[in-house]
C-alpha cells in the first residue's frame, strides 16, 4: 500500500496508515508520493509570506495613497487624464499569462521575489517624474511588478493551507498585509500634517521621498520570499504545470475574473478622484480615511476568511456582489462628502469577499494549474482594461463623474448571474466528464 502524507498543521502529527497483516500477498507498492511540508517548513513558510505580505503591502498603499495628489499638484492630471493613465497601466496585467509563464519557470518563490523586485524600481522612477508623459514608464514597471504579485501571493498562501481552510489562511495573510498599508497611510498622513502644521515645505519632495521608501520596501519582500519552503509535491506539480492555462472546466471563474476586473477598472481609476477633484478631499483627508478602511480591513480579513469557509462561496460572494451594487449606487448619487466617504469605505470592506474567487478556482482546479489559472483569471480581468477606464473617463468628460459607476453597475450585475451559477461539488476537475 502506498504511504501518503497529509499536510498537516504547525501541531499535528504526519498519519500513515497502517500496513495489512493478513496472510493476502501485500500488491506490488508505487512509488511514494512527493512530500508535503513538515510543521516546522509551514511555521517558516508562514512567517516569511507573513513579512512578504507587510512589506509589499506597506510599498503598494505607499504609491497608491499618494498618487492622486502627487498626480493632481505635481503633474496637472485630472479625473480623465487618470483614466487613461489607469488604461496604459492595466496593460501588463492583461499580458501577465504571458510575464507569468516566464517567471514560473524560477518557481513560486523567487518568481515572487523577482516580481516584488521590479515593482520596487517601478515605484521608485516615479520619484524624480514632472510631466504626464514621464510617468508612463514608472506605471508600467511598477505595473508589470505588482500585477505579478496578484497571482503569485494567493498560490503562496494556498500551498499552507489545509483543505477546507483556505479561506482561513488567506485572510489572516491579507489581514498582516492590510497592516502594513495602515501603518504606511499613517506614515504619509502623520509627514504631510507635520509639514502643514509645523514648515512652510512644499508636500511634492515628500510625495516623492515616499515613492524611494516604497521601492525600499518592495526590495525588502523580495529577500524575505526568496527562501520560502517549498513541498517536493509543489515542485513536481510546477514541473507538470502548463504555462499557459486555459482548460473549459474553469470557465465560470474565468467569466468572474473578466466581471471583476472590469468592475475594478472603473474603482480604481474614478473613486480616489471624485473625493479629490468633485468633494476636495486634501491628501491628508483621503489617508485618513484609507487609514479607517485599512483598519476594518485589518480586523475582517480573518472574519470573512472563516466566513467564506463556513458558509461557501457562493453564498459569501452573492452578498458581497450586492454590497458592491449599493457602494457604486453611493459613489453616484452622493449629496455630500460624508456619504462618498462611506461610499469608499464600504468598497474597500467589500474587496475582501473576493477571497471567495481565489478559494473557489483552489477547490475545482488540478493542483499543477493553480498558479498558471490565477495568472490567467488576471489576465482576463485586464481584458477590458483599455476599453472600460477610456470609455468610463469619455462618460466623466461628457456626462459627469457620476456616469463612470452607473455604467460599472453592469458588471456587477453579471458578476450576481454567475454567482449563483456556483457548485464546487460539481464543477470539480475531477468530477467534470471525461471528454472535458
Amino acid at each position: 500500500m502506498a504511504v501518503s502524507v497529509r499536510k498537516p498543521s504547525s501541531t499535528a502529527e504526519i498519519k500513515v496508515p497502517s500496513i495489512p497483516t493478513t496472510g493476502a500477498a501485500i500488491p506490488p507498492s508505487p512509488a511514494v508520493p512527493p512530500a508535503e511540508l513538515s510543521p516546522s517548513e509551514l511555521v517558516r513558510g508562514y512567517k516569511l509570506l507573513a513579512v512578504t505580505m507587510f512589506s509589499m503591502m506597506l510599498a503598494m498603499s505607499l504609491a497608491e495613497s499618494i498618487q492622486p495628489n502627487f498626480f493632481r499638484e505635481e503633474i496637472g492630471m485630472n479625473g480623465a487624464l487618470n483614466g487613461y493613465l489607469i488604461a496604459i497601466r492595466e496593460v501588463p496585467g492583461f499580458l501577465l499569462i504571458f510575464v507569468s509563464a516566464i517567471l514560473l519557470r524560477r518557481g513560486l518563490a523567487h518568481a515572487t521575489g523577482i516580481s516584488l523586485i521590479i515593482a520596487g524600481v517601478g515605484y521608485t522612477l516615479f520619484a524624480p517624474t514632472t510631466e504626464y508623459w514621464m510617468v508612463i514608464i514608472p506605471t508600467l514597471i511598477s505595473s508589470v511588478g505588482y500585477h505579478s504579485w496578484l497571482q503569485l501571493q494567493p498560490a503562496l498562501g494556498l500551498s499552507l493551507a489545509r483543505k477546507g481552510e483556505e479561506g482561513s489562511v488567506l485572510g489572516r495573510l491579507n489581514s498582516i498585509g492590510f497592516l502594513g498599508s495602515m501603518l504606511a497611510l499613517v506614515a504619509v498622513v502623520v509627514s504631510l500634517w507635520g509639514l502643514e502644521r509645523w514648515t512652510s515645505i512644499e508636500q511634492g519632495p515628500i510625495l516623492r521621498a515616499f515613492f524611494i521608501v516604497a521601492g525600499i520596501a518592495a526590495a525588502i519582500g523580495a529577500f524575505v520570499i526568496w527562501k520560502f519552503p517549498t513541498a517536493e509535491v509543489d515542485r513536481v506539480a510546477a514541473r507538470a504545470a502548463p504555462r499557459i492555462t486555459w482548460r473549459p472546466e474553469y470557465r465560470l471563474y474565468y467569466w468572474l475574473a473578466l466581471f471583476d476586473g472590469s468592475r475594478m477598472q472603473i474603482y480604481f481609476a474614478f473613486a480616489p478622484f471624485v473625493l479629490v477633484e468633485h468633494f476636495d478631499v486634501s491628501a491628508i483627508e483621503l489617508n485618513i480615511v484609507l487609514i479607517i478602511a485599512m483598519l476594518i480591513k485589518w480586523r475582517m480579513g480573518p472574519i470573512i476568511g472563516q466566513m467564506v469557509d463556513r458558509h461557501g462561496e457562493k453564498r459569501m460572494l452573492t452578498i458581497g456582489y450586492v454590497l458592491h451594487l449599493t457602494v457604486f449606487l453611493g459613489f453616484a448619487f452622493s449629496p455630500n462628502v460624508w456619504l462618498a466617504y462611506l461610499a469608499y469605505l464600504g468598497y474597500n470592506f467589500m474587496f475582501l469577499f473576493s477571497i471567495g474567487t481565489t478559494t473557489y478556482l483552489k477547490k475545482i482546479c488540478r493542483r499543477e494549474d493553480l498558479a498558471p489559472s490565477l495568472a490567467m483569471g488576471v489576465s482576463l480581468s485586464h481584458l477590458t482594461a483599455i476599453v472600460v477606464p477610456v470609455v468610463a473617463a469619455t462618460l466623466w468628460d461628457r456626462l459627469g463623474y457620476q456616469f463612470p459607476f452607473i455604467f460599472g453597475t453592469v458588471f456587477i450585475f453579471g458578476s450576481l448571474f454567475l454567482t449563483r451559477k456556483i457548485d464546487v461539488a460539481r464543477q470539480r476537475w475531477d468530477a467534470q466528464p471525461a471528454a472535458a
